[in-house]
């Protein structure tokens, strides 16, 4: 099967939370059980899956792992998306400029950040699923795209 894993649940699979980013131990709980789902279900779609990643997705991995949050380390953040692009599971889709207009379009019609767009547009006709908590997904603009959504972790953001 051919899949869309949204930066989020990468994110979420790769940094362990730290106790004293949360006001509650039940905050910071919830956050370990996420981050478990998330590794579990990486592993799970990694070694059973091709995942289709466009180069906007690498950039904004590299980024918030190694920015944004918790950093992490930027040569280990480098390393994870190396290890991401050279997958024999991996299939890297570069942004074009036309997937640019179309993000730009869809983003000034919906008030949805371009961000995600330039996530999938690229990847239109190519995946079956696309993974994500972000409720953004289930916009029509976004639905549109993709044949299927599915949250992996049961717990919806607006990120």
């Amino acid at each position: 099967m051919d899949v869309f894993i949204d930066t989020q649940l990468w994110i979420y699979a790769f940094k362990k939370p730290q106790r004293e980013n949360f006001l509650s131990s039940e905050e910071y709980e919830e956050a370990l059980q996420i981050h478990g789902k998330a590794m579990k279900f990486m592993h799970n779609v990694l070694t059973s899956h091709m995942v289709h990643i466009t180069t906007h997705q690498l950039a904004e991995i590299f980024h918030a792992l190694a920015f944004r949050g918790v950093r992490m380390n930027s040569r280990q953040a480098l390393n994870i998306v190396e290890k991401i692009m050279k997958s024999s599971r991996t299939i890297v889709v570069e942004v074009r400029k036309r997937h640019y207009r179309e993000a730009l379009r869809l983003s000034s019609l919906s008030g949805i950040h371009i961000w995600d767009y330039l996530c999938i547009i690229p990847l239109r006709g190519q995946i079956d699923v696309a993974y994500t908590n972000d409720k953004h997904f289930l916009h029509p603009t976004i639905k549109s795209l993709v044949p299927k959504v599915e949250n992996p972790i049961g717990k919806w953001i607006t990120a």
